[in-house]
């Protein structure tokens, strides 16, 4: 990523070449903007009307027939769904799904999560680098449409960004929602005719997209150069996830790698598919979803700082083993528990592989199930409970967040056992379950929770 050069200019020289002579309809109140904002349905509310209304409004004056939507306006099933599309309509007719086309993808973060004006003072290198994993989302959206052109906001700020190379990103600085010469709106208007002039990129047919993903940390990233070692692995390495995949099959080692073992050897590796949990600004902590033989797992990564979450963990799945070597149906099983060797996307640290069970998480679909589901997920829930008492068990960050139900086959699986810690006394181990408060007490389900 880079600074892109003269933006402010460049969106004024646009905004020049337009004719806005013409009268349109009052867009905002006389004592202003009216809308509270506390989650990002609200900000795409208020994104909609304050800025893409009124640009779109000035434009409808001009020769370009340009709207903001959704992507589900252009395509009746979109693999990917930016938050808001700018799209181009073919002149003289009324907008249409058939005489669209797409110009440019945003993605909308809310401004408590994502503070750019903030960022902006650190230097520029920090800066990207705290940038990377949303300018990364709104880039899979730029490729996944061959688009040049992509918008991040906040709404109180904005960066506009430019793909020059299939790995040259030029980026704005933010562009606060109060700036003047150029304005906000005055940026989107400038940039929907830069968007309208060239709208698609598309890349070279050797472009290695596995070099776009960033390393963990700065200045770390496996090499892509190809070596005579890369392209087999040792005997140990077969065991660390058993699958049926061919004992003769090749794997090789790439930037998206997890080499993992213990006290320094290695025992395999592991493919990261999808982070699930970013490690933020301590790198304390990451959750993948990974590839090993075939196979897909959930991988925890944790800094040694760390090292006392993820012993619990790890002590509280060996517990649960040794009462029953082939584990039970409300816990994922353990496949491997060891040490980060060599990784570019977590450095070091502790390392734990576990079983990818199907479901989501509860806290998302709760008021969706019926009342047979509902008893069915209590009902697992207080059996998952029952096996941690008799293992003298207790889960101090129960809740609907690390509750997993897929309906399709009724699985529930509790996880996340970060904070467990063992009773002492049997009157612990008998008292209420605090466990199944945390999980249902918000519920019509409390009135079934007691203990015992």
């Amino acid at each position: 990523m880079h600074e892109w050069p003269g933006f402010e200019a460049q969106v004024l020289a646009a905004c020049n070449l337009l004719d806005l002579t013409a009268q349109v309809s009052v867009t905002d109140a006389p004592e202003g903007e009216l809308y509270f904002v506390g989650s990002e349905l609200g900000l795409t509310t208020r994104f909609a009307r304050h800025v893409c209304d009124a640009v779109a409004k000035a434009l409808s004056v001009t020769n370009l027939s340009l709207r903001f939507g959704d992507m589900q306006s252009l395509l009746t099933h979109p693999s990917t769904i930016p938050d808001v599309t700018l799209a181009l309509f073919a002149p003289a007719t009324a907008p249409s799904r058939d005489a669209a086309t797409l110009i440019a993808a945003g993605e909308l973060k809310t401004w408590w999560t994502v503070n750019l004006a903030e960022w902006t003072t650190l230097p520029r290198r920090t800066f990207f680098s705290f940038l990377e994993p949303y300018i990364g989302q709104l880039v899979s959206y730029m490729r996944e449409y061959g688009l040049r052109y992509g918008f991040l906001s906040t709404y109180k700020s904005t960066i506009f960004v430019r793909r020059d190379d299939d790995f040259r990103f030029s980026l704005s600085l933010p562009v606060s929602q109060d700036a003047t010469n150029p304005s906000l709106r005055e940026c989107f208007a400038g940039f929907s005719v830069l968007a309208a002039e060239d709208p698609e990129y598309r890349e070279k047919d050797d472009m290695d997209a596995r070099l776009l993903r960033s390393p963990t940390e700065p200045g770390m990233l496996a090499s892509m150069r190809p070596s005579p070692y890369r392209s087999r692995v040792g005997d140990s390495t077969q065991s660390l996830t058993p699958t049926t995949a061919s004992e003769n099959a090749t794997y090789h080692i790439t930037p998206d790698s997890i080499i993992v073992g213990d006290n320094g050897v290695a025992a395999g590796f592991v493919q990261c598919v999808e982070l699930l949990s970013s490690p933020r600004l301590k790198r304390e902590k990451a959750v993948y979803e990974v590839e090993s033989r075939g196979a897909r797992y959930i991988a925890k990564c944790w800094s040694y700082d760390r090292d006392v979450s993820a012993a619990k963990e790890c002590w509280m799945y060996e517990r649960l083993y040794e009462l029953r070597p082939g584990g039970f149906e409300v816990f994922p099983r353990l496949a491997f528990f060891g040490q980060i060797i060599c990784s570019s996307k977590f450095p070091e640290g502790n390392f734990l592989l576990l079983e990818k069970r199907p479901g989501k998480p509860l806290f998302g679909m709760w008021s969706s199930l019926s009342s047979a589901e509902k008893a069915h997920v209590y009902s697992e829930c207080s059996s998952a409970i029952r096996i941690l008492r008799s293992i003298s068990i207790r889960v101090l960050d129960a809740g609907k967040h690390n509750v997993l139900y897929d309906r399709e086959t009724g699985t529930v699986t509790m996880v996340d056992f970060e904070t467990v810690v063992e009773l002492s006394s049997p009157e612990e181990i008998r008292t209420l379950n605090p466990e199944l408060y945390a999980i249902f007490a918000d519920t019509d389900m409390r009135q079934y929770i007691h203990g015992g």
